[in-house]
C-alpha cells in the first residue's frame, strides 16, 4: 500500500503574521531557502532522541531535485531509529543472514515533495507514509534551527495537516458512521471520553451522521460548548467514518486534527514493487491542485 501524508506550511514573523513565501524578509524566496536547507541536512545528519527514548537520525538519502518552473523540490528522506532487535533472513532458505540489536539503526528511505507557490502564504509538503518514521516535527524543528544558523531568527516555519477537500468530501458524503466520542476537558478530572459504537441499524447511523456533519460544518474553531442531542454539552466531539474498510476520524471543532494520509496505491506506477519517483511527483502535484 502506498500512502502519502499532505501537510500545509506557512512562515510566521514574531507577530505571528503570515509571510508571502516567494518574497519573505523583503526579498528572499522560500523555494531557494528550502533548497539550501535540503542541501544542508543532506550533508549534516540531524540526530535526536524521540519521546520513547529512541535515538533517531534524519537526513536525505540523495541530493534533492529542484524544478524552478514548477517550484518544487523532491527526493527521498532517510529516517532511522534504534531500539529494536531481530534477524534478517534469506527469503528462500529462511536462514539468518545477520542479527541486529537495539543499538543498530533501522533505516528507511521514502519520497518527499516540497511546493512553494509564487505569491502565496501557504506551501505544501507531501511525504510518503512509513510506519514508525514520522517527519512533520523533525522537519519543522530542523528547518527552524537551520534558519537560526543562517542568522534569521525572526521567522518560524509552522506545518499543519492538510487533507485535500475532495478527500474530506468523499468521506463525509459516502462514509458510514462507525462510532462517535463525546469529549470533556475537565480541570479536575482531566480528559474524559464517552465512546458510542454504532450497531448495524443503518437509519440510526445515517441520522446521527447528519447531525454530526451539521456540527462539523458550523462549529469549526468555536470556543463554545457543543450541545449534542439530549446527551449534554461537550468540549469536542470526534466521529469515525468508514469507506471500503478504510476509516477516518473527524473532529467537530478542531479540523486540523484530521489526519491527512491518502491512499494512492491505485494511482501510481510501480517498478519491482515500489512506486516510481515520476508517478509520485505526478500524483503529488495533482493532490496539491485539489488541496489548494
Amino acid at each position: 500500500m502506498t500512502n502519502l501524508n499532505i501537510y500545509r506550511f506557512m512562515l510566521l514573523n514574531k507577530a505571528k503574521e503570515q509571510q508571502v513565501l516567494s518574497f519573505y524578509n523583503e526579498e528572499e524566496d522560500l523555494l531557494e531557502t528550502m533548497n539550501d536547507f535540503c542541501g544542508y541536512i543532506h550533508k549534516n545528519i540531524r540526530d535526536y532522541i524521540d519521546n520513547q527514548g529512541k535515538y533517531r537520525t534524519f537526513t536525505l538519502s540523495d541530493r534533492q531535485k529542484k524544478d524552478s518552473d514548477k517550484r518544487i523540490i523532491s527526493g527521498h528522506f532517510d529516517s532511522a531509529y534504534t531500539g529494536e532487535k531481530g534477524k534478517v533472513k534469506d527469503s528462500k532458505t529462511n536462514r539468518t543472514k545477520y542479527d541486529f540489536t537495539e543499538k543498530d539503526l533501522i533505516s528507511k528511505d521514502f519520497f518527499y515533495l516540497i511546493h512553494v507557490p509564487k505569491n502565496s502564504k501557504f506551501g505544501f509538503l507531501i511525504v510518503q507514509k512509513k510506519e514508525n518514521h514520522g517527519v512533520k516535527s523533525i522537519f519543522e524543528n530542523a528547518f527552524n534551527n537551520f534558519m537560526r544558523l543562517k542568522g534569521v531568527s525572526n521567522y518560524i516555519l509552522e506545518i499543519r495537516q492538510a487533507p485535500p477537500r475532495y478527500f474530506i468530501k468523499n468521506y463525509l458524503e459516502f462514509g458510514k458512521l462507525k462510532e462517535f466520542r463525546l469529549i470533556d476537558n475537565n480541570l479536575t478530572l482531566g480528559r474524559e471520553e464517552r465512546v458510542f459504537k454504532l450497531n448495524k441499524n443503518l437509519s440510526e447511523g445515517q441520522n446521527l451522521k447528519k447531525t454530526l456533519i451539521d456540527l462539523f460544518s458550523t462549529m469549526s474553531e468555536s470556543k463554545d460548548k457543543i450541545t449534542f442531542l439530549n446527551k449534554g454539552e461537550y468540549d469536542e466531539i470526534a466521529f469515525v467514518l468508514g469507506i471500503n474498510g478504510s476509516t477516518k476520524t473527524f473532529y467537530v471543532k478542531n479540523h486540523e486534527k484530521i489526519r491527512s494520509n491518502v491512499d494512492v496505491s491505485n494511482l501510481v506506477e510501480y517498478e519491482e514493487g515500489e512506486p516510481t519517483f515520476e508517478s509520485l511527483i505526478k500524483i503529488s502535484l495533482e493532490i496539491i491542485r485539489l488541496a489548494s
